[in-house]
């Protein structure tokens, strides 16, 4: 499957092999984050744009800062979601007694 996003990177001659490739793979990167920030390009398109799997791409977004979670964070949710954990565990020891 050819690649959506294609970057062309144009160094000085002296530069060597290695830090074109390293250059043209931040470029690459660069440019599929964004576009993954701007909602163009889902995770998993994002991810194989990169060549890697849909948690090594979360893995990364973790790596650079990036928050795999976008909106308003509502404490109130996270704290419902918390009190139902601890209910239901709760409940769940109680049928072991």
């Amino acid at each position: 499957m050819p690649k959506a996003v294609q970057v062309k990177v144009d160094l000085a001659d002296g530069a060597s092999e290695h830090d074109r490739q390293l250059v043209q793979r931040r470029a690459e990167e660069g440019a599929v984050l964004a576009l993954w920030e701007s909602g163009d390009l889902s995770t998993r398109q994002a991810a194989a744009e990169l060549g890697l799997e849909y948690y090594d791409f979360v893995d990364l977004l973790a790596d650079r800062g990036i928050p795999y979670e976008r909106g308003s964070y509502d404490s109130s949710a996270v704290q419902e979601g918390h009190r139902k954990i601890a209910t239901a565990q709760f409940q769940g020891l109680g049928s072991l007694c």
